[in-house]
């Protein structure tokens, strides 16, 4: 047999493996994080709430521009390498809670991923509690296997971290149990 014949071979046994892993991993996961901040609740809100001003304190976020034409807020986020996400605003409660719901930019055909991120803002004895949720869903296998690659808390981890830095304080985000 060839090189070539073994080598294709390989790649089709090792894709076929690698999908069937994939297939095997959760279509949904939830991730949840917390900081404690000593900034005041409605400034921690305020933050959160105006994604135009995430480039300049979240470090995933390299641009925002607006989505013109949808029902809700909506944005086109560049996450760098994570390319182009477009979010909406689909729930603002000051000063305890936004979320944030992945879109699509070009209408509503189906997604090969998406989810919320919900950030909720609590006063707590020492301080200011914000709490990080993502609820994700990742169809296809092999994105599923990019996902769990990168880290189930990856996203939450750096919004909160972030969101400690631009507060001029170190924090370590809390994985809930």
């Amino acid at each position: 047999m060839g090189f070539l014949k073994k080598l294709i071979i390989l790649a089709v046994l090792l894709g076929g493996g690698a999908y069937y892993y994939g297939r095997g991993l959760p279509r949904e996961t939830v991730a949840t994080s917390s900081i404690v901040l000593v900034a005041a609740d409605d400034s921690v809100f305020q933050v959160a709430r105006k994604v135009d001003n995430y480039p300049s304190w979240w470090t995933e976020v390299r641009a925002v521009r607006p989505l013109r034409g949808k029902r809700r807020e909506s944005w086109e986020q560049n996450m760098g390498a994570d390319g182009l996400v477009a979010v909406e605003v689909t729930q603002s409660i000051p000063p305890r809670k936004v979320q944030l719901r992945v879109i699509n930019s070009e209408g509503d055909a189906p997604r090969a991923w998406g989810g919320t991120l919900t950030a909720e803002i609590l006063e707590s004895g020492s301080g200011t509690e914000v709490r990080l949720t993502e609820e994700r869903f990742v169809e296809a296998p092999f994105l599923r296997i990019f996902f769990k690659l990168r880290g189930t808390h990856r996203t939450v981890d750096s919004f909160l971290s972030s969101l400690g830095a631009h507060f001029g304080e170190t924090v370590t985000p809390r994985h809930a149990r």
